[in-house]
């Protein structure tokens, strides 16, 4: 697909693996690095770090479960 996609159209790509582990990611280096080649000419790498956006509710949550266990053990 990647192949089929190289310069004709826009592909946008999310994952939580990083671009030095997509080797081990594919189990193939040389496969690995031939996607890598295509998608990274002309790119526009974004890096995010940070917490989850996502996971926000469930840490606000637990947090506030943790603070209610430990009032209750005090």
């Amino acid at each position: 697909m990647i192949n089929q996609r190289y310069l004709k159209s826009s592909t946008i790509l999310s994952t939580n693996v990083g671009i030095a582990d997509w080797a081990s990611a594919f189990g193939d280096a040389t496969v690995a690095a031939a996607m890598l080649d295509r998608l990274l000419h002309r790119a526009a790498v974004v890096g995010i770090d940070g917490p989850s956006y996502r996971l926000r509710h469930h840490q606000n949550r637990a947090d506030s479960l943790r603070q209610g266990v430990n009032a209750r053990v005090s």
